[in-house]
């Protein structure tokens, strides 16, 4: 028996080692991934600067102190130049009416123009007295709508253009999601050149926001070659719900990003569960390769009303998180006036930055270029083998396999495990790291109970403290390792592709502790006779207190692991997540330090004084919620392999800490015991 365990640990890490090459893909492109843009909305800040009565020149310089190098541009609407009065705007039957009560022979002329013309009343109407507004209007609706779709007609020096195009809905926000809002108009008229220059002459890098056209011509998606070159364009990040030229003209912004080496900004959703979808994005990322990078929208923050909980969630998005790219818009608190609310979005930016710097990352223009390779078959062979070694190993601490069955078992299940493999390849990744998720926890917690039980009384305190945690944390990074070598290419760093399996791998465990102990514990008896007589047994004050702290460890486990439990997050975590944030790289878990490795040396503390086999039971679930923290951590897999060792790490050090206070706690009930209480009895 022994024998063989050891030579399937021994072939299960040399094939492991087999799985090193996904390991080094995805270690190498994070280790690439340093650099950390943030980038402003332009049009936000300049039109809170104007409600703030601000410079605007001197909001810009005021961020740039800051720390702010990125301006992010989107284009010229046509709302922007009503609102700007450089042209008039209205509905066909508003614009008809108005020109029929002017006390002039306005309207005859115009009516002319459009006798014979099949019009909507709603249609837009942009009307221009200024040439090279005109001008402007001309040469920009020309290359984005067809002649059916634009009429233009000159009366009395004054210009008129009619787009005959469908209105858009009206976006609702929070305050007035409720409401029925009216359709609105607008349409993108490109990016104007005297706005790019003015940023790059301060010194700022653009980043372009280019959006789907409302017209049937596609001559404009030419213009944005142009931009990218002159201005030394890097990223490029799509404004609304679709991308230029969708759907059946993709391949001239494909070529535009292949062309120039774009970096393409995806935007998380609000739920932070993927990227925000925009049509045609999908295509033109798997066409060019994923040269992508993810984007934190400080829009997702505005329910928050203090500002020190939105910066923590922007230090959070950037190192646990591993989004590169901050688009950041003006506070907007209904409490503050504009210009308090400027004041404190470039407060925080400024803080931001210092503390993304001092935690080793870089604040540069562009991000970096990452790998787009996928690993290979042989890569999915040991990964699969790898899994089905795992298995075998843990059958063999359970059933205590023995004679001809073991090899048959063994050779068998490892030429499965090839041919999945070799068959599916990576087909199956999401199921392998699902399978090591909840596979090495599992056989973790085997082995440690079973240690438990062997050497109760053959090790000192301390040889069995430490080697419980080697147990526990070795198997269980293996079981990390193996989840990052699955979930090892660009789509899984950038969130594309999702690991869906963190419920299952957080509960499933638990359930298979259970039969562990019963496999362990049981002995002749047998699990149904053992479990009848457990059941049967008067608990101790000891285990009835337990089992209570059980239960509230477990109702906090639960509630905890995706928010879904109703267990909200206390003020009081909120500001031990904010100390924890300033000392280490990543705050440890919650689950790992106040749970985990207190119920370890609380176990092997109380196992050694009191021969209880209900403790291994009772605290043993209590220390399998904190190693499967651990794989849990490895299974983010848009978080970086550091970033979660270097949580691991600084769990187990608060985590002991919080242990030995537990202990202590521990002793001092038993001295009161043991001096007050037990004399009464």
């Amino acid at each position: 028996m022994k024998r063989s365990v050891t030579i399937t640990w021994i072939l299960l890490l040399a094939v492991l080692a087999g799985c090193w090459g996904g390991f080094w893909l995805r270690y190498s492109n994070e280790a690439d991934n340093k650099a950390v843009v943030t980038t402003i909305d332009f049009r936000e800040f300049r039109s809170v600067a104007n409600f703030a009565s601000r410079d605007l020149d001197g909001v810009l310089a005021d961020l740039q102190t800051a720390g702010v190098r990125n301006v992010a541009v989107k284009e010229t609407t046509v709302r922007d130049l009503s609102e700007r009065g450089d042209i008039g705007l209205y509905s066909l039957a508003e614009f008809m009416a108005e020109m029929k009560s002017y006390p002039n022979d306005l309207w005859p002329q115009i009516e002319e123009h459009l006798r014979g013309l099949t019009l909507n009343p709603s249609n837009r109407v942009l009307v221009s007295s200024d040439p090279e507004v005109t001008a402007f209007l001309q040469e920009r609706l020309s290359r984005r709508f067809t002649p059916d779709e634009l009429i233009h007609f000159s009366v009395a020096d004054r210009d008129y253009f009619i787009l005959r195009t469908t209105l858009i809905a009206q976006t609702r926000t929070a305050a007035n999601k409720m409401e029925n809002l009216p359709p609105i108009f607008d349409a993108r008229l490109g990016f104007e050149e005297p706005v790019l220059d003015a940023l790059t002459e301060k010194g700022f890098n653009i980043v372009l926001m280019p959006g789907q056209n409302r017209g049937s011509n596609t001559e404009y998606l030419e213009e944005y070659r142009h931009i990218v070159e002159k201005y030394g364009v890097e990223i490029m990040i799509i404004d609304g719900n679709y991308v230029p030229g969708y759907p059946d003209h993709l391949d001239a912004l494909r070529e535009l990003v292949e062309d120039e080496d774009l970096t393409l900004g995806i935007f998380e959703t609000s739920v932070q569960l993927g990227y925000m979808e925009q049509k045609g994005l999908d295509e033109i990322m798997e066409a060019t390769g994923y040269p992508i990078n993810r984007v934190y929208s400080t829009r997702n923050d505005e329910f928050l009303d203090d500002v020190n909980e939105r910066y923590y969630r922007w230090v959070r998005a950037v190192v646990d998180r591993g989004i590169r790219i901050m688009y950041v818009v003006p506070f907007n608190d209904q409490k503050l006036s504009f210009s308090e609310n400027l004041d404190e979005t470039t407060q925080k930016l400024s803080d931001f930055h210092n503390t993304i710097s001092n935690k080793g990352f870089v604040l540069a223009d562009k991000t970096a270029p990452l790998s787009s390779e996928m690993p290979g078959t042989f890569h999915w062979i040991m990964i699969a083998l790898s899994l089905w070694l795992g298995s075998f190993l843990y059958l063999l601490y359970l059933l205590k396999l023995s004679g001809r069955w073991k090899y048959i078992i063994a050779v068998g299940g490892a030429v499965l495990a090839i041919l999945v493999g070799l068959v599916a390849g990576a087909a199956l990744e999401k199921r392998y790291a699902l399978g090591a998720a909840i596979l090495y926890p599992t056989l973790a917690s085997l082995v440690w109970i079973i240690y438990l039980r062997d050497h109760r009384e053959k090790h000192g305190f301390l040889r069995q403290v430490v080697t419980s945690l080697a147990i526990l944390l070795g198997i269980n990074l293996l079981g990390g390792y193996t989840i990052v070598s699955s979930l090892a290419d660009i789509r899984y760093i950038m969130n594309v592709e999702l690991f869906r399996g963190v419920k299952l791998a957080f509960l499933l465990p638990l359930l298979m502790f259970g039969i562990n102990y019963l496999a362990v514990f049981s002995g002749e008896e047998g699990v149904v006779k053992y479990t009848a007589g457990w059941l049967r047994r008067s608990p101790s004050y000891l285990a009835l207190g337990l089992i209570f702290v059980l239960l509230v460890a477990v109702y906090y486990y639960v509630g905890r692991s995706g928010h879904t439990g109703g267990v909200a997050v206390s003020e009081l975590e909120l500001r031990l997540r904010e100390v924890l944030e300033t000392i280490f790289m990543a705050r440890p878990r919650f689950k790992e330090i106040l749970i985990g490795y207190p119920a370890i040396l609380s176990l092997v503390y109380l196992y050694r004084r009191y021969p209880f086999k209900e403790l291994v039971l009772i605290l043993g679930l209590g220390a399998m919620m904190g190693t499967i923290s651990i794989v849990n951590s490895f299974s983010h897999v848009f978080t970086a392999i550091t970033i979660s060792a270097s949580r691991t790490l600084a769990g187990l050090w608060v985590g002991i800490v919080i242990g030995l206070g537990v202990l202590l706690g521990i002793w001092i009930l038993e001295k009161i015991w043991e001096k007050w209480i037990q004399p009464e009895l």
